[in-house]
């Protein structure tokens, strides 16, 4: 017998980044859970904590919308909060990356802060399963509480990109990237990201699902209109909701099965009490994902050696390639699976790939996909016929 107080978790539509629409939308899923002066009851100084990858203007939809900030912010401000707002990005400046994406002439409308992105300090979360340690961006310590606005988009490692997932931009820079070489297993990945979510917790997750990305995402996949913002304080139960909105099995994600068995939060959908739109009325369209590859697998020896074979791997498009070397700066891999090719066009050594996908999540042309190698067809088609 279920004896668990239920996960809440609210859906709005919202049609558009209209800005009164996104107030309307934003002022109703927070009430839905109870108002921001409940939520947020002890704290002071607030951190919007949107996803900004990169610095793509919002219409690309790889961002967080400027507009789910707009509204926020000025009902936090309203409530006497002082608010800041930051993240970092993969490759550039935090600064940078806010400005032409949209986010700094927002901040200067409403007065709030910009946040230390690119200066931290080390923290520690003594029963982290995986990791312990963790280098903090100042701009989130300084605040006493967060409010995490991820995007709704697919992911090369995860399927899917969420609220958990956003955390990770809590990291400065490159400093996210070495972590890929120090657990380039999916399962131990996902165990970090589930020690940094417990480490770094939310006060409210908002998520942007107005206008989401399917297909080649997180940063060059097609942008499709969802018409939601999703709501709730539990952010496993978030990222569930938004894993059965994109088709998928929220028991099927690596991540998602990580956070349960660590009890970060709600990930059985039996368990989440929907308000506002129903959820079933949420289903029509299902994304276009990535292929599946790693949850196939445990971590035996003959399981790793299996992998190099059958799991999706990055491909460079000749075509579409302009030789900017984005991707080679930003692999982790030790060696690195990237180099110039002869032609500049970069080459990827299959053997050194750690199936990490950084490259693919960076490009800025969207010239890397993520493709399955022929024994990979082969050996998936199989297991799908167990």
């Amino acid at each position: 017998m279920r004896n668990m107080k239920k996960a809440v978790v609210a859906i709005v539509q919202c049609s558009s980044y209209d800005q009164m629409e996104v107030f309307e939308a934003i002022q109703e899923g927070v009430n839905l859970l109870g108002g921001l002066e409940k939520i947020l009851a002890g704290k002071n100084k607030i951190l919007l904590k949107p996803n900004i990858l990169h610095g793509d203007p919002p219409q690309k939809g790889t961002t967080t919308h400027p507009q789910i900030v707009h509204a926020l912010g000025k009902m936090l401000i309203k409530l006497g909060f002082t608010v800041t707002c930051g993240d970092s990005p993969a490759i550039e400046s935090p600064r940078m990356a806010i400005r032409r994406a949209g986010f700094e002439d927002v901040c200067r409308d409403l007065g709030i802060g910009i946040a230390d992105f690119t200066q931290g300090e080390e923290k520690s979360i003594p029963t982290g399963e995986q990791n312990r340690l963790f280098y903090i961006a100042r701009g989130v310590l300084e605040a006493d509480g967060l409010v995490n606005l991820p995007k709704l988009k697919t992911h090369g490692l995860f399927g899917m990109t969420g609220a958990i997932k956003n955390l990770f931009g809590v990291i400065p820079g490159v400093r996210k990237a070495c972590f890929h070489a120090k657990v380039p297993d999916p399962r131990s990945f996902a165990r970090m990201l589930v020690d940094l979510n417990r480490l770094v917790q939310p006060s409210l997750c908002v998520m942007d699902a107005v206008i989401g990305m399917e297909g080649n995402g997180p940063r060059s996949g097609t942008p499709v209109a969802t018409n939601l913002l999703l709501f709730s304080t539990d952010q496993v139960a978030m990222d569930s909701v938004a894993c059965k909105i994109m088709g998928m099995r929220p028991e099927d994600n690596i991540l998602l099965q990580s956070a349960k068995k660590a009890c970060l939060g709600v990930a059985d959908l039996d368990d989440v009490e929907i308000r506002g739109k129903p959820l079933s009325d949420c289903l029509a369209h299902h994304y276009k994902l990535h292929p599946p590859g790693h949850k196939t697998f445990s971590d035996s020896p003959i399981n790793k050696y299996i992998k190099s074979f059958v799991v999706p791997r990055p491909v460079i498009s000749k075509k579409l390639c302009t030789s900017c070397g984005v991707c080679v700066k930003i692999c982790p891999a030790q060696p690195r699976a990237l180099c110039r090719g002869k032609g500049r066009i970069p080459v990827i050594d299959s053997k050194a790939c750690i199936r990490c996908y950084c490259c693919q999540e960076v490009c800025p042309q969207g010239a890397i996909s993520i493709k399955v190698p022929f024994p990979g067809v082969i050996f998936h088609g199989f297991k799908g016929r167990m």
